[in-house]
């Protein structure tokens, strides 16, 4: 989906619509916050009005460190240059 450099061109994206979100993209950094990816990765897409193609992950509530680190690694993909 979001592919190995987070820029949303990975193998599965071609048949996505919406295409999966480019995380290296400098003003969608900006525009969100942490405790939104957060509520991404755990709850998908729709719990944030985005779309429901972007799956929960409820089995990570249990798991806060794997998140934050999920968290971390999406803002180091928009630091890269």
């Amino acid at each position: 989906g979001h592919g190995m450099k987070g820029q949303g061109d990975g193998p599965g994206s071609a048949g996505l619509n919406p295409k999966p979100r480019n995380f290296t993209d400098p003003a969608w950094q900006a525009s969100v916050t942490d405790d939104h990816i957060n509520k991404i990765i755990l709850y998908g897409g729709a719990a944030v009005g985005r779309s429901p193609m972007m799956p929960g992950n409820p089995d990570l509530i249990a798991k806060p460190e794997v998140v934050k680190g999920l968290v971390a690694h999406i803002r180091d993909l928009g630091a890269e240059d």
